[in-house]
């Protein structure tokens, strides 16, 4: 009987631990370090932001300040990682877009840190870092 309550317990913690990532990562981020082997990009002009299933790309120009690119798309959080699907209509802009790096029209990433301020997600060889902007 003891063994069936420690089942029950773990399987408890696991969920509550996925729906957790859930809730600390709804909002909106902005991306402060993208680190890859080949380069380091700061910046503050790129937005990522997750609400209920859907997902935002959101990145700032600074050729005109009141334009955005946005590229939408959805995500889900399993575990440890996040699936994020762009549709085929904004994949060129994905693509083209020089802090995505964006190859396929969906990508997994590791959350690799997660707290209610700060946000580190890594794909191969790259680590995004991110502070909620709100």
């Amino acid at each position: 009987m003891r063994l069936k309550h420690i089942v029950i317990l773990f399987s408890i913690l696991f969920l509550s631990c996925s729906k957790d990532n859930e809730v600390k990562i709804e909002g909106r981020w902005q991306t402060t370090s993208i680190e890859s082997p080949r380069h380091s990009l700061y910046t503050d002009s790129l937005f990522w932001s997750f609400d209920m299933g859907v997902c935002e790309l959101q990145t700032l120009k600074a050729s005109n300040p009141h334009y955005a690119e946005q590229i939408y798309g959805s995500y889900l959080i399993n575990d440890d990682s996040i699936r994020i699907s762009i549709s085929s209509d904004y994949y060129y802009m994905a693509k083209q877009n020089k802090y995505l790096d964006w190859n396929t029209q969906e990508r997994k990433f590791a959350i690799r840190e997660i707290t209610f301020k700060s946000l580190k997600l890594s794909v191969n060889d790259t680590i995004y870092l991110f502070r909620k902007y709100y």
